[in-house]
């Protein structure tokens, strides 16, 4: 059977008579029963804000927001307001105070730009509204209920350390990365701790993880760079940028490393055309997410800061997986 990544525990604090109580992904139906059993809670209207809809992955996590809801007696269909700010910061907050207005009981965001977020983290603190952050540490942490994401260090050192493993001392590689993004950043950090000066960095180029962007910065460096042996992307919708510029290119010696784990992406780590992918678990975070709300909106403590594992898919070990979907 092909295997998923397991979930990282996570840890929510129920009512000072019941102590500490230790949540996972496999949670027993008590805790379910526990969550579900506070008052109303089929009645509460949870918002999702996304960096934006056109992308995969936030489906994948709203897929795990929705079937968390109906887990817990609520309908999705109903009770759960999305909206898509298009990767845009000013659009998003423009959202969330609108989501105010409509009182809604909780928001599980994921900002653009984690400082212009700060606007609207404020309005929902005014407001009383719980905010739960995903994906994307926001920098006002002090304003949401909870952060919950994945290891984006992580995610960048694996990838380090398979290229160094694949390549020589002082190759040329390329890194395109996201630096508004503090997810971003957190995945580039970890790359570049890691490869410290093993190889040399031609080129930076931010691309804002957009698969377009990326190609035309990729197929740049690829002519301005004849010996380019890698390139280092902080999402697989960049990685298959550089997959469409190196095929244009007939580059196929070129690494290509990506994050996500994203099911449109894993064929070409299938099939050679990208090296691998640090894989995340957006349906998990989206669950857990949905569970800390409903948890803060009913007065209970959740640990602030909660971290969901990746693993790194690459050629070698695809056959372990079910990429067909999100793991």
């Amino acid at each position: 059977m092909k295997r998923r990544i397991a979930a990282l525990t996570m840890a929510v604090a129920m009512a000072a008579t019941l102590g500490i109580t230790a949540f996972a992904e496999d949670a027993t139906e008590a805790t379910t029963e526990a969550a579900a059993s506070a008052a109303n809670v089929e009645d509460l209207t949870i918002a999702y804000v996304p960096t934006t809809m056109n992308n995969p992955f936030w489906t994948a996590m709203m897929g795990g927001i929705t079937d968390k809801m109906e887990e817990l007696g609520m309908d999705p269909s109903t009770k759960l307001v999305t909206v898509d700010a298009n990767s845009d910061q000013a659009t998003m907050n423009n959202y969330v105070n609108d989501l105010i207005a409509q009182e809604v009981d909780a928001i599980i965001l994921a900002p653009m730009d984690t400082t212009a977020v700060t606007e609207a983290l404020t309005a929902c603190e005014n407001a009383g509204i719980p905010v739960i952050n995903v994906d994307t540490p926001v920098d006002a942490s002090d304003k949401v209920a909870a952060i919950i994401a994945s290891d984006n260090y992580k995610a960048g050192v694996l990838c380090a350390e398979d290229m160094m493993s694949r390549l020589d001392e002082g190759a040329k590689i390329a890194l395109m990365d996201q630096p508004s993004g503090a997810a971003c950043v957190q995945r580039e950090q970890g790359f570049l701790d890691t490869v410290g000066d093993y190889f040399e960095i031609v080129s930076t180029t931010d691309t804002e993880g957009d698969t377009a962007k990326t190609m035309t910065a990729a197929e740049d460096v690829l002519t301005a760079d004849a010996d380019l042996a890698a390139f280092f992307c902080i999402n697989d919708m960049g990685a298959l940028g550089c997959v469409q510029a190196c095929n244009a290119a007939a580059r196929s010696d070129v690494l290509i490393y990506g994050v996500d784990g994203n099911p449109d992406f894993m064929g070409y780590v299938e099939d050679g055309s990208a090296t691998a992918s640090a894989a995340q678990q957006p349906s998990v975070i989206g669950a857990n997410a949905l569970e800390t709300a409903v948890a803060v909106i009913n007065g209970e403590e959740v640990e602030h800061d909660q971290v969901v594992d990746v693993e790194l898919i690459t050629g070698d070990n695809i056959s372990e997986f079910d990429i067909s979907d999100w793991q």
